[in-house]
């Protein structure tokens, strides 16, 4: 069984460009299901409020390296807003410079790391898989980024339960 999605412009500032990742077959994209888990007047109102702080910030300013705590695996770019201590709400992303920010999924932190958590861990390990994928095209040219541009083949396809290199 496969899981194909591709990467989508959603926002353009003047000195970074938002994408979000869109599973095949789902209407709503991960970055829009995170915002879908959190009402207004939830429980997690002050929470979500600090997380669109930092997108404000980081619309403002750009995806600099210091806005986000580091996830995935060294290198790959996978981080988490906010980085602020006590916030139990993590919205996932892959960071690929100050100008490209992808966002993932996320929500209630609900056990010690990521690895440990049922509901976070499935986000997170989608996006390494992404990071990977996305360092393997820039390598062989099938995917180029040009100031805050992913150019090119951005449609990918996953096998569910691992990572497969075929697709690359």
């Amino acid at each position: 069984m496969e899981q194909k999605y591709n990467i989508e412009l959603i926002e353009e500032y003047e000195d970074i460009n938002f994408y979000n990742i869109h599973l095949e077959g789902e209407e709503l994209s991960e970055f829009e299901n995170f915002f879908e888990k959190f009402p207004e007047g939830c429980s997690y109102d002050e929470e979500i409020d600090v997380v669109i702080s930092w997108l404000d910030k980081i619309s403002e300013r750009g995806a600099l390296e210091r806005y986000f705590r580091p996830e995935g695996h060294y290198g790959d770019g996978v981080g988490v807003i906010p980085i602020d201590i006590g916030n139990k709400i993590r919205l996932y992303c892959i960071r690929l410079s100050n100008k490209i920010l992808i966002f993932g999924n996320g929500g209630v932190k609900d056990a010690k790391s990521w690895q440990q958590s049922t509901t976070l861990a499935p986000y997170v390990k989608l996006l390494i898989d992404t990071s990977r994928f996305i360092q393997s095209r820039i390598k062989d040219g099938t995917i180029v980024l040009v100031d805050k541009e992913i150019i090119g083949n951005l449609n990918f396809t996953k096998p569910v339960g691992g990572i497969s290199l075929a697709h690359i």
